[in-house]
């Protein structure tokens, strides 16, 4: 925390990176999640609310594209830049 009472913006930043990193476990886990699903992660508010409400509005079609792209990247041993190791995602 900072002296006001806040976040130290870094540990913010990681916390959201990492709330991130399991939606991406859930995603391949039941792409059927559900809003109460996502609630429930921990630390998930942290997240930015533009990339929230991306990730809510995608469509189960959508999530299959999402997912199908990012397993054959995953098969490939390609990986976005700067997803991080043990990040499975792209987003």
């Amino acid at each position: 925390m900072t002296a006001d009472g806040g976040m130290n913006p870094e540990a913010y930043w990681d916390e959201a990176r990492i709330a991130l990193g399991r939606v991406s476990e859930l995603f391949f886990e039941n792409i059927e999640f559900t809003q109460e699903d996502l609630s429930g992660l921990e630390n998930y508010e942290l997240i930015p609310e533009q990339v929230r409400q991306a990730i809510e509005d995608l469509s189960l079609e959508e999530r299959r594209v999402v997912r199908s792209f990012n397993d054959t990247l995953a098969q490939n041993h390609f990986y976005v830049e700067g997803a991080g190791g043990g990040v499975r995602s792209w987003f």
